[in-house]
């Protein structure tokens, strides 16, 4: 289609139609939509049907918007409305979208001067006012990640190195305030002149290269003190975007202190070495979270069955078969924690040639930290005790099959015992039967010692049996305090049972903790008249005490009463019989079940003894 040059106003239309600038005109006061450019349309997201409605109908989305006031506005005053990267919401593809335009509202007046319309420019400049957000965001999230990070940063800008930014980290290393942000670099820490550092910062800023420092020292002032300080650092160039560099941000981490360790361990490090060597127990030192032998003793080497050739490599390369013992991962925990830890009769198998072997050690894992309490290495101490645990399963073994084959004709021996007082007491002679009741009664001391025994061995070889059940705690202290009282007449054991607690556990074993508890408070309070039982509750927790006004145990000697065959010691031993188990059991079965047992006791004034067992609920 020809256009005719001469006719203007078609010229003008095709100029306004085709514009890339987004135009419309409005008249009248419903503000209708008399002109709009193709580009305008694509902004609102419509097509040329809304020409000729008024713009709230056509655009109803700006009913809660300012712009249908603005125009109001524009049209009673006649001054016309410019904005700049203003905010607009307009449904675009059925969907409500955000935009971002500079306009102009011009009023047109006709020639009595009033505005019969108005005129709309638009420059639709969303994206650009969203890449100016993201780096505002972006901006904001660096300088705080600055402010947060966990090590000292700065950045410096320019090739005079103006501080434009430093974290509390950085300005304490400097020994500085905030007051030297926008100074030079030189300007804030004068004392860096004749430092290596500004020609660093020089070399970074015109290479565009980082340049990383490891242990380096620099001379600093704090305090109006000058000191020496060790750092590792990194100068990374900052790239404007036209490519150049910009500034340079300075990242930092103090280590004087570590530095001055290792100084001093080098020098130490020959006497260790030697002290290790002369101690008389298999010792390793091991260094990094990857367990590597650093140091191993003759004995240590014997022990894995190893030579020389392990130093330096890791315990998982070379000794493969401590893999499938604890000894590596106790180890790795042991550096992740930082906790020592003490291992009795730890099991290890090694293969020594072409035979695995199994042994026992008593051993150490402790860890040494650095002055900040981080793990740098793991001393190793071990004592074979492979011997002595032999000695032990096999005694086990022995007072297994001894206290089993007791258990029968003890019974049997027993039960005649009970028939022979019977047929005696019948016949009138009491005094023979009274013998024979004494007898029984010392049958009774050697049952519950071979019980004993049997239980320990059940322990050792984890066979000891259990049978849970809810019952009233309160009540079942009740009965076994019953059953004792007829037992002892010369104490008078005094209940206070308020914990109203129920309980799951075996019942049967926990009674024998209790009459455990109670014999042993009648055995060693012989003096006295009295003992007290009580039961109570706290944290989830129901607790029975019980008191004897007896002998007492040291403080020294407390942490012992629960091992295997601990008995008083001196010559009161001799005054009080049994093996030394009854704690032992007790501690074991309380164990079992999840609790804890416990004693407080001052010598001359008695014991008091506690255990502890989770609370079910209450009746």
């Amino acid at each position: 289609m020809q256009i005719n040059l001469d006719d203007k106003t078609n010229i003008f239309n095709t100029l306004i139609e085709e514009s890339p600038m987004p135009i419309a005109l409005y008249v009248g006061e419903n503000m209708v939509i008399q002109v709009a450019n193709k580009a305008m349309l694509k902004a609102w997201g419509r097509d040329a049907s809304v020409i000729g409605k008024e713009l709230a109908l056509a655009l109803p989305e700006l009913k809660d918007q300012p712009f249908l006031n603005i125009l109001n506005q524009v049209r009673n005053t006649g001054v016309a409305y410019e904005a700049k990267e203003d905010k607009v919401v307009l449904l675009n593809n059925h969907e409500l979208q955000t935009f971002y335009f500079d306009f102009i509202y011009k009023p047109l007046m006709d020639t009595d001067g009033k505005v019969w319309g108005i005129l709309n420019n638009a420059t639709n400049v969303t994206e650009l006012v969203n890449a100016k957000f993201k780096v505002e965001q972006s901006e904001a999230l660096f300088r705080q990640m600055i402010y947060d990070a966990p090590v000292a940063i700065g950045i410096l800008r320019g090739r005079d190195f103006i501080i434009e930014d430093a974290n509390d980290d950085l300005l304490k290393i400097w020994g500085k305030t905030k007051a030297v942000i926008g100074l030079k670099l030189l300007d804030g820490l004068p004392e860096l002149i004749d430092q290596p550092f500004p020609e660093l910062l020089l070399q970074v800023y015109d290479s565009g290269v980082a340049h990383f420092g490891y242990e380096t020292m620099a001379r600093l002032e704090r305090n109006g003190v000058l000191g020496d300080f060790y750092f590792n650092f990194v100068y990374d160039p900052i790239f404007g975007q036209d490519g150049q560099v910009s500034g340079i941000m300075v990242v930092a981490n103090e280590i004087t202190l570590q530095v001055i360790s290792k100084m001093e361990a080098a020098k130490s490090e020959q006497r260790f070495r030697g002290v290790l060597f002369d101690i008389p127990m298999a010792t390793a030192y091991y260094e990094t979270e990857n367990i590597i032998i650093s140091l191993a003793n003759d004995e240590m080497l014997r022990v894995w069955g190893k030579d020389r050739s392990v130093i330096g490599k890791t315990v998982e390369e070379v000794i493969p078969e401590l893999n499938v013992c604890p000894l590596t991962s106790i180890l790795k925990e042991v550096y992740r924690s930082g906790i020592t830890y003490h291992a009795d009769q730890e099991e290890v198998r090694l293969r020594i040639g072409d035979q695995e072997e199994k042994r026992w050690f008593n051993s150490t894992y402790k860890p040494l930290k650095d002055s900040n309490g981080e793990v740098y290495a793991i001393i190793h101490a071990s004592m074979d005790v492979t011997k002595q645990v032999q000695l032990q399963q096999q005694k086990d073994e022995f007072l297994g099959i001894a206290s089993h084959e007791l258990k029968t004709p003890v019974t049997s021996i027993k039960a005649y015992a009970q028939v022979l007082e019977r047929m005696i007491r019948n016949e009138g002679d009491e005094k023979k039967a009274n013998m024979v009741r004494k007898m029984d009664q010392q049958l009774n001391r050697l049952t519950g010692l071979i019980g004993d025994l049997l239980d320990v061995t059940k322990i050792q070889s984890g066979k000891m049996t259990f049978n849970p059940v809810e019952f009233d705690f309160d009540t079942a202290v009740e009965e076994i305090t019953g059953e004792m009282q007829h037992i002892s007449s010369k104490h008078r054991i005094i209940c206070d049972l308020t914990s109203r607690a129920v309980v799951y556990a075996d019942k049967e074993r926990i009674g024998q903790v209790i009459t455990n508890f109670l014999s042993n408070a009648i055995k060693y309070s012989a003096d006295a008249d009295e003992i007290n039982v009580a039961t109570f509750t706290h944290d989830e927790e129901v607790i029975l005490s019980v008191k004897d006004y007896g002998i007492g145990i040291s403080e020294d000697m407390q942490h012992l009463v629960f091992d295997q065959f601990y008995r008083v010691g001196g010559n009161l031993q001799h005054t009080y019989p049994g093996l030394g188990l009854g704690l032992y059991i007790s501690a074991e079965i309380i164990k079992n079940e999840g609790g804890r047992i416990w004693v407080e006791s001052t010598v001359g004034q008695g014991a008091t003894f506690f255990f502890a067992l989770k609370i079910k609920s209450f009746r």
